[in-house]
């Protein structure tokens, strides 16, 4: 069965990082939402506050419905954690696309991987 994604968790770090891969069809975007909401809740009760960065610089540009579906679990997701979540975009148009959907006061998007670490860190404290 094809990856599309990958989600852990960096104790030490308090930090969920996400890796994403290819293009996405609906069901995976439901299974990524259900797996990404039930590990969140589950990080949130044992380990309290977590900054996340999301590695999306291997997927592809998504389908409007695939948007959509993760446009609708960005607020649920946005109810787990107060600390900075930061996105990494291989392209403009992908960073565009994915400031679609990831919105929110503590929420990024970046075109450099160390940038948005450096962001990370800084808010972190």
């Amino acid at each position: 069965m094809k990856t599309y994604y990958t989600i852990a968790f960096d104790e030490a770090q308090s930090l969920l990082t996400i890796t994403t891969f290819g293009f996405w069809s609906l069901p995976t975007t439901v299974a990524f939402s259900t797996e990404l909401l039930t590990r969140g809740t589950a990080l949130r009760i044992k380990h309290g506050r977590f900054c996340t960065l999301a590695d999306l610089r291997q997927a592809a540009i998504q389908p409007a419905p695939v948007v959509d579906a993760l446009a609708a679990m960005v607020p649920k997701a946005l109810k787990l954690t107060s600390a900075p979540i930061a996105a990494v975009a291989a392209s403009t148009l992908a960073k565009m696309q994915t400031e679609r959907y990831l919105v929110g006061p503590n929420c990024r998007t970046f075109l450099d991987y160390d940038e948005a670490k450096r962001w990370l860190k800084l808010l972190k404290g």
